[in-house]
Formats: C-alpha cells, structure tokens, sequence
C-alpha cells in the first residue's frame, strides 16, 4: 500500500486490521471531547492518535514504525 492509498483509507475512515509477526492490529475512528482521532493498535491495546501526522510519526508496529511498513500492507 502506498501513502497516498493509505491516506484514502483515512479520509473514508475505511476500519483496517491486519496481522503482523502473529499479532492482530486494527485501525478504527471515533470521537471524544478533545475531537476526531484515529484509534490504532494491536486488538485491546489501542491508542488515540488525533491527526494523520501524530500517527504517522508515532505509531508503531513491534519496533518498527507503521508508515514504514507500509508497503507491506
């Protein structure tokens, strides 16, 4: 998956899950008082990201980080 696919999945807030070295992760969307956010993680662990830049430069997958492991996708 490329980054621009990727930020398509964003913007139409498609839910994405995948398994990763046998551990599942998902990517959802929601809402709270503080705004929008992208909810990404393995199943149970998740964190609240509020921007596709916080994401993109934070979340990580293992030791790796998730836009790195984009094309793998």
């Amino acid at each position: 998956m490329t980054l621009e696919e990727f930020r398509y999945i964003v913007d139409i807030k498609k839910v994405l899950e995948f398994t990763y070295k046998g551990k599942a992760y998902n990517l959802r969307y929601g809402s709270d008082e503080k705004g929008e956010y992208l909810r990404f993680g393995e199943v149970f662990l998740e964190k609240n990201y509020y921007s596709l830049g916080e994401f993109l430069n934070t979340a990580r997958v293992e030791n790796s980080f998730f836009k790195d492991l984009l094309e793998i996708l």
